[in-house]
């Protein structure tokens, strides 16, 4: 942060405390520097500091601050040069001080996007994430897009993953009939990160239920929709709602005629 002080000022007193050191001058008010700031420089009572060796003094109490909270975070979590940046940027508005603090995480080795990306992917694809799922994962994390476009998603590991969701979401959409329960399992894996042909070509592999098992599903979703619709609709208008709504939930025409068959209509021109 730069001082707010201009000129030549003399050093009256200076006092060390556990985590910094207050100068004290005979003209404006005292200093608060770190203790890298202090043993910097020779600094004693008497002495004069020119505008310039107080702007060095605050920029190294910034990085040394800016430095030790780093170090903190490091010890618990993993980010990006990125994800840092911004958090220092929010603890001391100082950029300059924040990029060195960013140099010496990177020297160390404490901070390496490529390091944590592919800490990311091997993560992600313990869930099962799809390959878009992932790069939107590493683009929120802050991994630049240079790195990200170097990322081989293998189609045969896409797939693999893919089927392993495959079981999950059979029983999760149970209920569904046959091709409604396609278009669900589908759509959840577009959600998932897989890209539409992987999607696609996993969703065919669902096996059909017996016809005795589809016929019971479909005889249950006709029960409760002419249930809901019989109170506002009657006779002809009554059967289009309910077939109408059948074919939203996947059954085919033949299934849904026969299940009709007994009901009572005006005029059956429709079906």
């Amino acid at each position: 942060m730069p001082s707010v002080n201009t000129g030549s000022r003399k050093i009256k007193g200076i006092k060390l405390y556990k985590d910094h050191v207050t100068l004290s001058f005979f003209k404006g008010e005292p200093l608060k520097i770190s203790k890298e700031a202090f043993v910097s420089s020779y600094l004693y009572a008497g002495k004069n500091l020119s505008s310039k060796e107080i702007a060095s003094l605050e920029e190294i109490t910034a990085m040394s601050t800016l430095l030790n909270y780093a170090l903190q975070i490091v010890s618990k979590k993993h980010l990006s040069e990125k994800e840092m940046l911004e958090k220092l940027m929010k603890k001391e508005d100082n950029y300059a001080a924040a990029k060195k603090v960013i140099a010496k995480l990177k020297e160390n080795d404490l901070l390496d996007d490529k390091a944590f990306m592919q800490d990311l992917i091997a993560w992600d694809n313990e869930r099962n994430f799809g390959q878009n799922k992932i790069v939107k994962h590493l683009k929120d994390k802050g991994i630049p897009d240079a790195l990200i476009n170097k990322v081989n998603f293998p189609q045969s590991i896409e797939r693999k993953k893919a089927k392993t969701l495959l079981d999950k979401l059979d029983r999760k959409y149970a209920k569904y009939a046959y091709e409604s329960k396609k278009k669900h399992v589908y759509q959840a894996l577009v959600a998932q990160g897989y890209n539409h042909d992987i999607a696609r070509e996993v969703t065919n592999d669902l096996k059909r239920k017996n016809d005795k098992v589809e016929q019971s599903l479909l005889t249950r979703d006709y029960e409760k929709i002419k249930s809901r619709y019989e109170k506002k609709y009657e006779g002809y208008q009554l059967k289009q709602k309910i077939y109408a709504a059948l074919v939203n939930k996947g059954y085919k025409y033949q299934e849904i005629k026969k299940v009709l068959e007994d009901f009572t209509y005006e005029d059956d021109s429709g079906f």
